[in-house]
Protein backbone atom coordinates (compact mmCIF):
# COMPACT_ATOMS: atom_id res chain seq x y z
CA UNK A 1 0.00 0.00 0.00
CA UNK A 2 1.48 3.15 -0.91
CA UNK A 3 -1.02 5.57 0.25
CA UNK A 4 -0.48 8.39 3.33
CA UNK A 5 -3.24 7.30 5.07
CA UNK A 6 -3.65 3.40 6.22
CA UNK A 7 -6.99 2.78 8.45
CA UNK A 8 -6.96 0.83 11.57
CA UNK A 9 -9.29 -1.51 13.31
CA UNK A 10 -8.84 -1.31 17.32
CA UNK A 11 -12.94 -1.16 18.29
CA UNK A 12 -13.53 1.55 16.11
CA UNK A 13 -11.99 2.50 12.45
CA UNK A 14 -9.22 5.39 13.27
CA UNK A 15 -7.06 6.69 10.46
CA UNK A 16 -3.36 6.81 10.92
CA UNK A 17 -1.55 9.41 8.96
CA UNK A 18 1.99 7.83 8.11
CA UNK A 19 4.20 10.39 6.23
CA UNK A 20 7.78 9.33 7.36
CA UNK A 21 10.43 10.03 5.41
CA UNK A 22 13.55 8.59 7.29
CA UNK A 23 14.11 10.48 10.55
CA UNK A 24 17.44 11.96 10.18
CA UNK A 25 19.82 9.78 12.51
CA UNK A 26 20.67 11.44 15.95
CA UNK A 27 23.50 8.95 16.89
CA UNK A 28 26.31 8.19 14.08
CA UNK A 29 28.97 5.72 14.83
CA UNK A 30 32.15 5.70 12.85
CA UNK A 31 32.84 1.94 10.78
CA UNK A 32 36.57 1.99 11.07
CA UNK A 33 37.66 1.92 14.53
CA UNK A 34 38.88 -1.53 15.36
CA UNK A 35 36.29 -3.11 17.57
CA UNK A 36 36.71 -3.99 21.52
CA UNK A 37 35.58 -2.25 24.56
CA UNK A 38 37.68 1.00 24.05
CA UNK A 39 36.38 1.50 20.43
CA UNK A 40 33.11 1.06 21.63
CA UNK A 41 31.56 4.86 19.88
CA UNK A 42 29.37 6.50 22.66
CA UNK A 43 26.21 7.70 20.88
CA UNK A 44 26.36 11.59 20.23
CA UNK A 45 23.05 13.72 21.26
CA UNK A 46 22.31 16.18 18.73
CA UNK A 47 22.70 20.08 20.36
CA UNK A 48 19.82 21.78 21.37
CA UNK A 49 18.02 23.82 18.73
CA UNK A 50 15.85 26.51 19.91
CA UNK A 51 14.81 27.28 16.41
CA UNK A 52 13.48 23.82 15.49
CA UNK A 53 11.92 23.64 19.18
CA UNK A 54 10.39 26.47 18.44
CA UNK A 55 9.33 25.84 14.44
CA UNK A 56 8.05 22.34 16.30
CA UNK A 57 5.92 23.85 18.62
CA UNK A 58 4.05 25.89 15.72
CA UNK A 59 3.51 23.61 13.35
CA UNK A 60 2.08 21.13 16.11
CA UNK A 61 -0.06 23.81 17.00
CA UNK A 62 -1.05 24.82 13.82
CA UNK A 63 -2.18 21.23 12.92
CA UNK A 64 -3.96 20.21 16.42
CA UNK A 65 -5.91 23.57 15.75
CA UNK A 66 -6.72 21.90 12.14
CA UNK A 67 -7.63 18.33 13.42
CA UNK A 68 -9.78 20.64 15.81
CA UNK A 69 -11.69 22.01 13.02
CA UNK A 70 -10.58 25.75 14.40
CA UNK A 71 -8.08 26.21 11.29
CA UNK A 72 -7.89 24.85 7.85
CA UNK A 73 -5.10 22.78 7.31
CA UNK A 74 -1.79 24.56 6.93
CA UNK A 75 -0.98 25.13 3.14
CA UNK A 76 1.69 22.78 1.95
CA UNK A 77 4.67 25.21 2.39
CA UNK A 78 4.45 23.98 5.74
CA UNK A 79 5.34 20.14 4.43
CA UNK A 80 8.74 18.94 2.96
CA UNK A 81 8.23 18.23 -0.77
CA UNK A 82 8.56 14.58 -0.21
CA UNK A 83 5.30 14.85 2.37
CA UNK A 84 3.38 16.74 -0.11
CA UNK A 85 4.28 14.07 -2.22
CA UNK A 86 2.66 11.33 -0.11
CA UNK A 87 -0.35 13.11 1.19
CA UNK A 88 -2.50 16.40 -0.28
CA UNK A 89 -4.28 19.08 1.90
CA UNK A 90 -7.60 17.36 1.36
CA UNK A 91 -5.97 14.41 2.33
CA UNK A 92 -5.17 15.81 5.24
CA UNK A 93 -8.20 17.08 5.92
CA UNK A 94 -10.31 13.92 5.47
CA UNK A 95 -8.12 12.46 7.87
CA UNK A 96 -8.25 15.63 10.33
CA UNK A 97 -12.33 15.12 10.31
CA UNK A 98 -12.63 11.13 10.67
CA UNK A 99 -10.11 11.54 13.38
CA UNK A 100 -12.27 14.22 14.45
CA UNK A 101 -15.52 12.68 13.91
CA UNK A 102 -14.28 9.54 15.75
CA UNK A 103 -12.92 10.41 18.68
CA UNK A 104 -14.54 14.10 19.47
CA UNK A 105 -12.89 17.26 20.87
CA UNK A 106 -9.24 16.94 22.15
CA UNK A 107 -6.86 18.92 24.14
CA UNK A 108 -3.59 18.15 24.92
CA UNK A 109 -2.84 15.85 28.05
CA UNK A 110 0.66 15.64 27.57
CA UNK A 111 4.05 16.21 25.93
CA UNK A 112 7.02 13.52 25.59
CA UNK A 113 10.34 15.77 26.23
CA UNK A 114 13.36 14.59 24.06
CA UNK A 115 16.56 15.78 23.47
CA UNK A 116 16.18 15.90 19.96
CA UNK A 117 14.60 19.83 19.36
CA UNK A 118 12.84 18.68 16.04
CA UNK A 119 11.07 15.95 17.56
CA UNK A 120 7.87 15.89 19.69
CA UNK A 121 5.63 13.35 20.82
CA UNK A 122 2.07 14.40 22.00
CA UNK A 123 -1.07 12.55 24.09
CA UNK A 124 -3.95 14.19 23.02
CA UNK A 125 -6.83 13.52 25.50
CA UNK A 126 -10.80 13.48 23.72
CA UNK A 127 -14.11 13.01 24.49
CA UNK A 128 -14.13 9.71 23.54
CA UNK A 129 -10.12 8.16 23.26
CA UNK A 130 -6.82 9.11 23.98
CA UNK A 131 -4.42 9.40 20.83
CA UNK A 132 -1.00 9.96 20.57
CA UNK A 133 0.56 12.30 17.80
CA UNK A 134 4.23 12.39 16.79
CA UNK A 135 5.63 14.91 14.34
CA UNK A 136 9.09 16.01 12.92
CA UNK A 137 10.23 18.81 11.04
CA UNK A 138 13.26 19.33 9.81
CA UNK A 139 16.70 19.61 11.36
CA UNK A 140 17.32 22.67 10.06
CA UNK A 141 15.67 25.68 8.85
CA UNK A 142 12.65 25.98 7.26
CA UNK A 143 11.93 23.71 9.56
CA UNK A 144 9.30 22.41 7.22
CA UNK A 145 7.00 19.23 8.90
CA UNK A 146 8.20 15.89 7.14
CA UNK A 147 7.08 13.25 9.49
CA UNK A 148 2.70 13.01 10.93
CA UNK A 149 2.16 10.28 12.49
CA UNK A 150 -1.71 9.92 13.96
CA UNK A 151 -1.63 6.78 16.11
CA UNK A 152 -4.87 4.52 16.67
CA UNK A 153 -6.56 5.99 19.47
CA UNK A 154 -7.09 4.31 22.60
CA UNK A 155 -10.47 3.81 25.05
CA UNK A 156 -10.32 5.69 27.91
CA UNK A 157 -10.51 3.06 31.47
Amino acid sequence: MNSAIHPFKAGKWMAALVLATALPTAFAADNNKPAGPAATPTPQQPLPNPAAEQALKKHFQAIFSALEGKTAVPDAKNFTEEFNKQASSDQLKQVFAQVHQTVGDCHIAGQMRSPISYIGSYLLQCDKAFVPMDIAVEERAPYRVHSLLIRPSYNKP
